[in-house]
């Protein structure tokens, strides 16, 4: 009552209390509109996955996603109609509902249905490739919100030619970008302008990847030449893709094909892991667009046969490297890089169907603080690395740690951090679902390596189940072992050093009585 009166008899401090509190509301009100209209919230929390066009109307083929809105995160089953490799770019709307999806061939909506207007890179590839397969590049395409217009998406794409110049070489050209407005096509979209050249140089065959400009609105991408020691510079200004220039820095190398590149979350470091020159590392000006800084490392088990892989831990100091069989961390806190190496794992020797190696490759940061690991073949698994803000070993690795509902042709999407400048990169708390539902082929015994020598693996796809007794038979019914297990657990080792080489069935029975069998090869 007394500051009431008090208030009634002072109006310039009634004034000046009701302005304050006013402008605090207004700025509030700010605050809370500019966070819902630049906020990117789950723009990658749809992870397409599939193979490679298969029409048989077999679940086993059919494309599936792994969908982070979801607690825990789920696996689903979708149409077989669609072709998923290893040029695999989509996008999510603010909530996390999927809205475009492109290979190279097509721009499909969210139904994976090609836009009207959808086809892309048209010219000779796409003639040779298309009809069957994706547009054959690793990483070839990006998508991206347009900042002051929510219903419109840029979907930046590689352009690759055969039998180009003297030498008859097989090289990507040209860097394009089209336009998608979701406002068409009855709210599924359609390709408002296509193939608009952005450069015209000699590019790496995979490696599209980006960052937010320091303004939060625009990105950077970095596009680097396939010879030599040439990173060109493209920015995205709204609904304007625009060269701004090149930069020489750091060794020359020849592109081989299977490497790939990312930005560090905090979008302030660069790096490139490439299949011959192995790490590249550069400081990187979200400002400018420079680079700086350069380091290099090589593991000595780079070759020109296999692809490789990069990605950076949520909280950007660690960078892991893949060559064909071995994961790797760094610490970029460390200027001497190399000093810091630290080999995490060798492959295990999993093959699945006794053909598709689930060697190492290419690496995604997923929304849920883990980075995912495709294989080099066609797979029904992938690589987890559960912790990676973890140094060395403590990151947790995880050979073979997620089972999937189908194959997957070598494929893992290509994302950038969305959330960069206005949310965390990521949310620790969403978890994996590890039961995808079962199929006839997971109700196999999973046994690994093959051939084997000293040590056989043995591992159900049902995570929820513990093997309880082994058994093991030669060619002719006699048993050479039979084992208790006394851990609960899904997975479990033998000893297989002391058995003759020769072609061995191994029956393993789970604690709820179900039977599993396989065979393998002794050495």
């Amino acid at each position: 009552m007394h500051l009431l009166n008090s208030l009634i008899k002072n109006p310039i401090r009634m004034s000046s209390l009701y302005w304050r509190r006013h402008s605090v509301f207004q700025i509030a009100l700010f605050i809370f509109f500019s966070i819902s209209l630049f906020s990117q919230g789950r723009r990658d929390y749809i992870w397409i996955l599939g193979g490679s066009g298969s029409r048989a109307n077999d679940s086993n083929y059919y494309r599936f996603d792994l969908d982070f809105r979801s607690k825990p995160v789920s696996l689903n089953r979708l149409s077989p109609q669609y072709s998923v490799a290893q040029n695999n770019a989509s996008i999510c709307d603010k909530d996390g509902n999927l809205l475009i999806h492109t290979t190279g061939c097509y721009i499909s909506d969210r139904l994976m249905r090609p836009m009207p207007n959808g086809k892309i890179n048209d010219g000779f590839v796409w003639n040779f490739i298309c009809k069957e397969e994706d547009y054959p590049l690793f990483h070839g395409c990006l998508i991206f919100p347009v900042a002051s217009d929510e219903y419109k998406y840029i979907v930046l794409h590689k352009f690759y030619e055969f039998d180009v110049g003297p030498t008859k070489r097989t090289v990507v050209t040209r860097l394009l970008y089209s336009v998608v407005d979701m406002r068409l096509n009855n709210g599924y979209g359609d390709v408002v302008s296509k193939n608009n050249v952005v450069l015209n140089e000699f590019l790496t065959y995979s490696e599209l990847t980006a960052t937010r400009h320091s303004n939060n609105k625009d990105w950077w991408i970095l596009v680097q030449s396939e010879t030599g020691n040439s990173y060109y510079k493209i920015r995205i200004s709204d609904d304007k893709v625009e060269y701004t220039g090149v930069q020489k820095i750091g060794r020359e190398s020849m592109d081989y094909g299977g490497g790939q590149s990312c930005f560090s979350p905090d979008g302030n470091q660069y790096a490139r892991m490439t299949m011959q020159d192995g790490l590249y590392l550069f400081d990187f000006d979200r400002e400018t667009g420079q680079l700086s800084n350069f380091r290099h490392h090589l593991t000595g088990q780079e070759n020109f046969d296999f692809s490789t892989g990069v990605a950076f831990s949520p909280n950007s100091r660690y960078v892991y490297i893949t060559t064909e069989v071995d994961l790797y961390q760094l610490d970029t806190e460390v200027q001497d890089l190399s000093s810091s190496l630290v080999h995490i794992d060798t492959w295990d020797g999993y093959v699945d169907e006794g053909i598709w190696a689930a060697q190492f490759s290419h690496m995604m940061l997923a929304p849920d603080c883990k980075i995912y690991m495709r294989s080099r073949t066609s797979n029904r698994v992938m690589h987890v690395i559960h912790s990676p803000n973890q140094k060395g070993k403590a990151c947790n690795f995880e050979q073979h740690g997620v089972h999937l509902p189908a194959w997957n042709h070598a494929s893992i999407p290509n994302f950038v951090n969305y959330r960069l400048g206005y949310e965390p990169v990521c949310d620790s708390s969403l978890v994996m679902n590890w039961d995808p539902g079962l199929h006839e082929y997971q109700k196999e015994l999973i046994i690994y390596p093959q051939p084997a020598s000293i040590q056989l693996h043995l591992e159900l796809w049902d995570r929820n189940a513990s093997i309880d007794r082994i058994r093991i038979t030669d060619l002719q019914g006699k048993e050479v072992l039979c084992q208790q297990v006394m851990n609960y657990s899904y997975r479990y080792s033998i000893d297989i050093s002391h058995m003759e080489s020769g072609i061995y069935f191994v029956s393993a029975q789970d604690r709820k009585g179900s039977f599993y069998s396989s065979k393998f090869l002794k050495e």
